[in-house]
């Protein structure tokens, strides 16, 4: 009798249970923009390529018949890995602006290019692979089914690299925040009892000198912990519109305040234009404050002269920051953007490092010569 109601509460123990399931959840596919005119093109495209996969993800086609409805799905949609973009469409060389403006005024240096065009006397391949940033180039009547794999495969692979290589970036970025955060506690600290300390002494001892060497290096730690702060700050290269003209209006109030606490009486030549850039103001500002600061530290001691000049055409905004000093050594040329380079022992050496971030973040252009036999130039590019 027990043996049988034991075995009757194991059965009620072991049956009648549901195992509840997880949904697995699906990878999300690679989004992969297609732009021609024909209709029949992007049929083809989803046709050859509806059961390819990368990495277990399948793809996902965005269609567009034009250029300009390119761009404006690209400056929307940043998820988009590949876009396979025809040559002739509503102009003869409409893929190649395309092409070139997804770098330039897009700013997108992630999304991969490969241009198929079926009249390839129009763009020439050495011509077009060598003055646009694009990733293949293909005419249509030799684009095989395997082919068409083989580059959308090879695109994937070096946009999966490129993401990579950015989010490693942004944790080192992360990290030096963190680092920069905790060494300004301690400096905070250490100065702070340097100064109790040194208020309990004697000003002519010894030890009261060696307190105040103790505070003075404390704060060129902190100048240069903010300066990386201020670098590892950039993280985003946001798309904004901005008026230069202003943001030039209060760079030139700070800087004249710069020059003053150098005691250096600087004369300024400054000559201002109304435009229009794609950029954050506080980076815009951050880049040319920097490239000022420069050229007053920079300029002749004697006579210290600094220039400020802003060209506007249709397309570009060229902004010049001339200094009337020594110029730049031939041989640190090559490292005047290198974090912490500079021949100046009490400076931090990050100004141009900073400069270099956001130009490339925004994919601007900074050439440097000289004015003259004397004097620095820095001529920044910036499109329209």
């Amino acid at each position: 009798m027990q043996d049988t109601e034991l075995f009757a509460d194991d059965e009620l123990l072991f049956t009648g249970e549901e195992v509840e399931e997880r949904p697995v959840k699906k990878a999300k596919p690679w989004r992969v923009l297609v732009v021609d005119d024909e209709p029949d093109i992007h049929t083809m495209t989803q046709m050859v390529l509806g059961d390819y996969s990368f990495e277990g993800r399948k793809l996902e086609f965005i269609s567009a018949f034009t250029g300009e409805e390119s761009l404006n799905i690209l400056k929307k949609d940043h998820e988009i890995a590949v876009v396979l973009l025809d040559v002739v469409m509503e102009t003869s060389t409409a893929g190649l602006d395309v092409a070139r403006r997804i770098r330039t005024f897009v700013n997108n240096q992630f999304v991969r290019i490969i241009l198929r065009t079926g009249q390839p006397g129009v763009a020439p391949e050495h011509k077009v692979i060598t003055e646009l940033d694009i990733n293949d180039y293909w005419q249509k009547a030799e684009l095989t089914s395997q082919r068409l794999t083989t580059s959308i495969t090879t695109a994937l692979r070096s946009y999966r690299d490129l993401r990579k290589i950015e989010q490693n970036r942004v944790s080192l970025a992360q990290l030096a925040m963190s680092v920069a955060h905790q060494i300004r506690n301690r400096t905070m600290t250490i100065t702070g009892f340097a100064n109790l300390a040194t208020r309990k002494l004697d000003q002519e001892s010894d030890i009261a000198k060696y307190l105040e060497t103790i505070s003075e290096e404390s704060g060129r730690l902190e100048e240069v912990v903010g300066s990386v702060s201020d670098y590892a700050s950039i993280d985003n290269c946001d798309h904004q519109n901005s008026e230069i003209f202003p943001l030039l209006e209060e760079v030139i109030i700070e800087i004249k305040k710069f020059a003053a606490n150098l005691d250096k009486n600087v004369e300024f030549d400054i000559s201002l234009k109304h435009a229009v850039i794609d950029g954050r103001p506080d980076l815009f500002k951050k880049a040319i404050e920097e490239l000022m600061k420069n050229a007053v530290i920079f300029s002749d001691e004697s006579s210290p002269r600094v220039e400020l000049s802003v060209q506007v055409d249709s397309e570009l905004c060229q902004i010049k920051v001339i200094d009337n000093g020594s110029g730049i050594d031939d041989a640190d040329l090559p490292y005047i953007y290198d974090p912490f380079f500079t021949k100046r022992p009490e400076a931090v050496g990050m100004g141009l490092s900073i400069v270099r971030r956001v130009i490339e973040g925004y994919n601007w252009t900074l050439d440097y010569s000289k004015e003259g036999r004397n004097g620095a130039v820095f001529t920044l590019i910036i499109p329209i």
